[in-house]
């Protein structure tokens, strides 16, 4: 199950030449998908309401923004179940998270920033148009419509009346976020990652190294949704193919479904079918620091293949980036920051791919999906 460096190179090869071609031809395995988002310029203020609809819990607050990236939650977050499965319509969907901003208070004439964290295609206008549900999610009516639209129509049926909602995905929500937060003082590169129920990547890239984009007045580095979820990485294994083919999308985010929170229970059972089920990445952790035997050993290389795995894509990304030394990694998920060795065996196999020439820093920012979200809200 352990992954070579050399195979980990390979890896890394591979992502960064299909996502440079993701970025000049559309519908590819790496959508890298134009965010339609500059890096929040110095100086952004004002207040926005924010939602944040993730993979199992959905959140809404209001966040203010103040000069020196300074932040601050002026109401909420408050929480909820995400409200996706087969019996949910796509109304109640909406209305779920509408009913969750009522809960904050007066929102009259705030901009709303919808971090939605499923694939989906940003428009020039700031909505997106989700292409296909993923992590296990499924509301029907929903896919092929503009997200952004809808959650404004539910906000308006219950006489709301905030300002324009503007969508985003979660890593571009990070990647914002840790920008705003760092100010001027800023790192050459910035990369967004989420390890947690799902996996994906964000960046900023010059409008010129977007050959595909629709729009040729934007002249300052765009945020990109990589999707890199959806790559199809070399050296999986036959458990790895089983679990895709028994999943509720056979064919798509091999590399998700090897990373991810949502799927390395599923790798466990196929690996120790005799095994009580694992509900989560939580238990897969402490089976490898508190149980015993094959299992034990299995849930430890599971965890490290998918750290590796995420050093390898975060190295591919630097190539694509082709910057000076300086790059921040700004990392959100369950997965990443809930077992203590992931983070570092990220690090620590990302300085062996990249040596000397990168300085990678991986840092956490406290609510960073909720700022970012209230820098696009925000934006101008």
């Amino acid at each position: 199950m352990k992954l070579s460096l050399s195979e980990l190179q390979d890896i890394r090869r591979t992502l960064a030449a299909r996502t440079v071609f993701g970025l000049s031809t559309p519908g590819t395995e790496i959508a890298a998908l134009p965010a339609y988002l500059a890096p929040p310029p110095d100086g952004m203020t004002g207040r926005a309401v924010v939602v944040d609809a993730g993979g199992t819990n959905l959140r809404a607050a209001v966040v203010e923004l103040a000069p020196g990236g300074v932040s601050r939650l002026v109401a909420g977050p408050e929480p909820a179940k995400f409200p996706g499965g087969p019996e949910i319509t796509a109304d109640a969907f909406f209305d779920v998270q509408a009913e969750l901003v009522e809960r904050l208070g007066p929102v009259h004439g705030l901009p709303v920033g919808y971090c939605f964290s499923y694939p989906s295609e940003t428009l020039p206008s700031l909505d997106a148009r989700l292409l296909r549900w993923t992590k296990g999610v499924q509301v029907a009516g929903v896919a092929g419509t503009n997200v952004g639209e809808r959650l404004g129509r539910a906000l308006a049926a219950r006489k709301l009346r905030p300002g324009p909602v503007r969508v985003l995905n979660d890593t571009v929500a990070s990647l914002l976020g840790g920008a705003f937060a760092h100010g001027g003082a800023q790192p050459a590169a910035f990369i967004g990652l989420i390890v947690g129920t799902g996996t994906n990547m964000a960046t900023f890239l010059p409008a010129g190294r977007i050959p595909k984009l629709k729009t040729g007045h934007f002249v300052a580095p765009m945020a990109v949704n990589l999707e890199n979820g959806n790559f199809n990485p070399p050296h999986l294994q036959p458990f790895d193919a089983e679990v895709d083919a028994a999943s509720e999308n056979p064919g798509a985010q091999r590399f998700e479904k090897a990373v991810s929170g949502a799927y390395l229970p599923r790798l466990f059972a196929r690996l120790c079918p005799d095994h009580a089920p694992l509900a989560s990445s939580a238990d897969l952790v402490r089976l490898r620091d508190e149980g015993a035997g094959d299992a034990r050993r299995v849930a430890g290389e599971l965890l490290q293949r998918s750290a590796d795995l995420v050093a390898a894509a975060l190295a591919a990304v630097v190539d694509v980036l082709d910057t000076p030394p300086g790059v921040g990694i700004l990392a959100e998920g369950s997965l990443f920051w809930g077992d203590p060795r992931y983070a570092p065996r990220v690090q620590e196999t990302l300085r062996a791919l990249v040596g000397s020439r990168v300085e990678p820093r991986i840092a956490r920012l406290e609510h960073v999906n909720l700022i970012g979200s209230a820098c696009a809200a925000l934006f101008a």
